[in-house]
């Protein structure tokens, strides 16, 4: 819960292969340049990282395969090291029908660091002619489509590709399958300084998600769906503005004694700026740096109309703040490098930067030590051997509905933090952050 240097950030996709799917599918890695560590070479930089992929039953837990292989890439810039664009690895694995957890792990060779994420894998078996819906897939790009590997999605102007896996929707009673594209509301609020005082023990209105509202933003239906095996179905989505999205896939038949049969797979995506997890425009910028802003700064920033208003608040802001072009081009080369690794490690609902977490993590930095409870997170900054106003204890909540579970932390807010949270205020607004 905590940035590690040389510690890789990565997320899968696992997806049947057509039109084979019920042998092999392949297996999606994406990994940003910026989470990685390279080395000087005579010409570029070179990062290397071995992959190791386990797959095991699901119900038994037994491992029916085990395969790993290296990678390496190169850049000529070292501009290209700090990316927050992917680098994606592809792989087919050859496996037999059946429900798997796919199990992978990344070791940064340089670093010796090593994460791991796990992904549920389900290969119909074509002993049973039962019809049944797949895995629900966005799949982006202009010329060859790729899955999209990340929950969160980028913002686009672009119309996207949903993939829905249809097996076995055989004979005539399959009447069409159908696609409906659902909004939730979800708290999208910025963290207030770590003294602000409340009245109740939580922030009035930090609901993470509301499941009991929501917004259909899109449907489309394909007719006459039928055929053996694997089917791979295509529905165009319109461009979503940023918010939680449940993707709901329906397929609608009579049933073989009479009445309906209806089919259905669900999944969610988070569609979040166009640049995430770094901020890109000169108004997510701007927000970004709201925690070290006077009130009077932040209202000119909001009352900005144009673009090149906020680039003119953006430059002034950080000049004030490093008294030079050099040293203000340091400064932000080290807020916004926080911004962005909290927005990987914090975000829900909203950007990681906006959470109770991220608001110390830009500010503060990583903190020198963490402790987990059942429902607490303590973060310890070691600067005065951790007296009360360096220790910081956040409440943990759940919200659960409509098949997802959505967890965030919340901080207990004191009075005490005013005087050091101030002094931290100061050395930013001096050139000299923690």
């Amino acid at each position: 819960m905590t940035y590690l240097s040389g510690m890789p950030g990565f997320d899968i996709e696992c997806l049947p292969v057509e039109p084979d799917s019920l042998t092999a599918f392949d297996l999606y890695l994406s990994v940003p340049y910026s989470s990685l560590i390279f080395e000087k070479m005579t010409e570029g930089f070179r990062a290397r990282f071995e992959i190791s992929a386990r797959l095991s039953d699901r119900l038994g837990g037994a491992v029916e395969e085990e395969i790993d292989w290296p990678e390496t890439t190169t850049v000529e810039r070292y501009q290209a090291t700090q990316s927050s664009e992917p680098i994606v690895v592809v792989k087919r694995v050859q496996v037999a029908p059946g429900s798997y957890r796919v199990d992978v792990s990344l070791e940064d060779l340089l670093s010796g660091k090593k994460a791991r994420v796990a992904q549920g894998l389900t290969l119909p078996d074509p002993a049973d002619p039962g019809p049944s819906l797949g895995r629900i897939t966005l799949l982006t790009g202009k010329g060859p489509r790729i899955p999209q590997i990340s929950f969160f999605v980028k913002e686009q102007r672009d119309s996207l590709l949903c993939a829905v896996d249809a097996y076995n929707l055989e004979g005539e009673r399959w009447r069409g399958v159908r696609l409906s594209v659902i909004r939730f509301p979800a708290d999208t609020t910025i963290a207030q300084v770590p003294y602000w005082f409340n009245v109740m023990p939580l922030p009035l209105g930090h609901g993470l998600i509301d499941f009991s509202r929501s917004d259909t933003v899109s449907a489309s239906r394909l007719e006459r769906v039928r055929g053996k095996g694997l089917q791979r179905l295509g529905f165009l989505i319109p461009p979503l503005r940023k918010g939680m999205y449940r993707f709901d896939a329906e397929a609608e038949g009579r049933g073989i004694a009479g009445g309906d049969t209806v089919l259905s797979a669900s999944r969610y995506y988070s569609v979040r700026g166009p640049g995430y997890p770094r901020p890109v425009t000169y108004g997510e910028l701007l927000a970004a740096a709201t925690y070290l802003m006077t009130l009077k700064e932040a209202a000119t920033f909001h009352a900005a109309a144009t673009v090149e208003e906020q680039k003119k608040q953006f430059e002034s802001f950080w000049l004030t703040c490093g008294g030079g072009a050099e040293r203000a081009s340091a400064l932000i080369k080290k807020y916004y490098g926080r911004v962005e690794e909290a927005n990987r490690l914090f975000t829900t609902t909203r950007e990681g930067w906006k959470s109770d977490r991220g608001l110390l993590y830009c500010v503060l930095g990583p903190p020198s030590s963490i402790t987990n409870q059942l429902e607490t997170q303590t973060w310890y900054y070691d600067l005065t051997g951790n007296a009360a106003d360096n220790t910081y204890v956040f409440k943990r909540i759940i919200k659960q509905g409509e098949g997802l579970t959505v967890e965030d932390y919340i901080l207990y807010r004191q009075s005490s933090y005013e005087n050091f949270w101030t002094r931290m205020l100061s050395r930013w607004r001096s050139g000299d952050p923690l």
